[in-house]
């Protein structure tokens, strides 16, 4: 697999940080294709002021460089007062204008299950300035409380499994992004069919990202480019359990105006899952018939 760049940035600036030294047993963890680089310099930025410019100031021009070069950014910042910390916000402030975190695949960590807030509004701050914060490298750690160091993190079984697998994630979705002929899977990911199919692309090489129809969101164009390739008579799973939960005026006399619309509001309505190749949809999945082996051609594959 190709050799990616990560550049770990801690949001706290104490040298006992939690989040620190989970990010420091991150670089230790990581494979031979995963280099990381730590950013320690993050109290050395000016506080925010729109009417410098960036190449004004060393250390912002030295962290804007190393956003552009990285392949991927990993975040972990502690909670403080139900917000992102000063220091982590201030940073991200200088980048606003910049194209720094346009498409950057972001993976959030952290070390704390009850910094909920300071993760969903550094999420919602990351998401305006059009990063990718990918879903599936984000993890929550019990770290704190643990006593854990660095070196303990790094060699905690169930801590260190739960880093592999998210690096693991990271690495995969940065190379499907950067994959010219990346597929896109859409569906909900604890779903046993959608496990299968991506069982199936996993061992048959074939680059795609993952698109979780409950993370990730599902909009009326997207839902309409379905309906325009698809029959929306079998997109519509009407033997899924959220068609029985549906009243009987609801499952009457449908129209695909009505069908799109109850999908809408209820995805798990959708016949899961949907392989969008770039030059056609493919709806469900059957092992048992070969997988996609009949409909994806050799061209399309990809090795990750």
């Amino acid at each position: 697999m190709p050799i990616i760049k990560i550049l770990a940035v801690s949001g706290s600036l104490r040298s006992a940080s939690l989040n620190s030294a989970l990010l420091r047993a991150v670089a230790c963890l990581a494979p031979a294709d995963i280099r990381i680089e730590l950013f320690t310099e993050l109290g050395h930025l000016p506080l925010f002021n729109p009417d410098i410019e960036i190449s004004d100031s060393s250390p912002v021009t030295d962290f804007y460089a190393r956003l552009l070069e990285a392949d991927g950014v990993i975040i972990a910042s502690p909670e403080y007062a139900h917000g992102v910390t000063g220091v982590m916000k201030n940073a991200l402030d200088w980048m606003v204008a910049t194209e720094a975190f346009v498409n950057k695949p972001v993976a959030l960590f952290n070390a704390s299950p009850r910094a909920t807030i300071a993760q969903a509004s550094l999420k919602e701050t990351l998401t305006v300035m059009s990063a990718q914060v990918i879903e599936a490298a984000s993890i929550t750690l019990p770290i704190i409380g643990s006593n854990l160091d660095e070196l303990g993190i790094a060699r905690h079984p169930s801590i260190s499994t739960s880093i592999r697998e998210a690096l693991y994630a990271f690495h995969t979705e940065i190379v499907n992004l950067q994959s010219p002929k990346t597929h896109t899977l859409y569906g909900i990911k604890n779903c046993d069919t959608v496990k299968k199919a991506r069982n199936w692309l996993d061992q048959n090489n074939i680059a795609y990202r993952f698109h979780d129809f409950r993370t990730d969101g599902l909009t009326p164009e997207l839902l309409q480019h379905f309906a325009d390739h698809l029959d929306w008579n079998k997109l519509l799973n009407r033997s899924s359990t959220s068609w029985r939960q549906l009243s009987s005026d609801q499952q009457n006399n449908l129209t695909q105006d009505k069908a799109l619309q109850l999908m809408l509001t209820t995805p798990t309505l959708i016949k899961r899952p949907v392989l969008d190749t770039g030059e056609k949809l493919i709806l469900g999945f059957n092992a048992k018939d070969g997988g996609y082996a009949a409909s994806l051609s050799e061209t399309n594959a990809q090795k990750t």
